[in-house]
C-alpha cells in the first residue's frame, strides 16, 4: 500500500495573503507605539520647552552674567536635616549678604519635594532645614542673588545632583 502525499503549491494568492498580513502586523505595532506617544506625558522636566527655546538668547545671556561673577559654591549635609552651601568668589573670599532660595527634591517624582529657606549663618555660608530625608538621589537647586548699586542684580543659580548614602 502506498500513500501517496498532497504537494501544495505557493501561489500568487498566498504570496498577497502573507505580505497583506505582514504589513497588517506592522501597522497596528505603529498604531500602539502613536497611541502610546501621544497619550503619555511628554517626558519634559519642564512642560513648556517651546518657551524655554524661545529664551535660549536670554539664557546664555544669564549664563556668561553668572560665569562673570566666578562665584563657587560648596554642598554639605549636616546631621541629616540641615543643608549648607558655602559661597566664595574665585580667590576664596565669601560672598555676604545674598538672599538665597531653593528646593530639594527627587529626581524622579516631585513626592518629596520641598522649598528651602535659607538663612545666612555666617559670612558666605547659608543654611537650610531640610528635616528628615530618605538616602538616595536627589536634586538641589538654588539662587543667590545679591543687588549691586548702580547695576543690574547679581544672581547665581545652581542645580546639583546628591547622593546621600543610609547612615550606618
Amino acid at each position: 500500500m502506498s500513500m501517496t502525499a498532497t504537494e501544495t503549491r505557493l501561489t500568487g494568492k498566498h504570496i498577497l495573503i502573507i505580505l497583506l498580513s505582514a504589513f497588517a502586523v506592522i501597522g497596528a505595532v505603529n498604531a500602539a507605539f502613536v497611541y502610546l506617544a501621544v497619550s503619555t506625558g511628554p517626558g519634559e522636566e519642564k512642560g513648556a520647552s517651546y518657551e524655554v527655546g524661545l529664551r535660549y538668547n536670554n539664557i546664555l545671556s544669564e549664563e556668561r552674567t553668572q560665569n562673570a561673577l566666578q562665584w563657587r559654591h560648596e554642598t554639605q549635609i549636616r546631621q541629616g536635616e540641615r543643608l549648607r552651601v558655602v559661597i566664595t568668589t574665585s580667590a576664596g573670599e565669601p560672598v555676604a549678604g545674598l538672599a538665597v532660595t531653593g528646593n530639594f527634591g527627587r529626581p524622579a517624582s516631585d513626592n518629596d519635594d520641598r522649598s528651602l529657606a535659607f538663612k545666612e549663618a555666617d559670612a558666605g555660608v547659608y543654611e537650610a532645614a531640610l528635616g528628615q530625608i530618605r538616602p538616595g538621589s536627589w536634586v538641589m537647586t538654588f539662587t543667590a542673588e545679591k543687588a549691586r548699586l548702580g547695576s543690574e542684580t547679581a544672581t547665581y543659580h545652581v542645580k546639583e545632583r546628591l547622593w546621600l548614602s543610609p547612615a550606618h
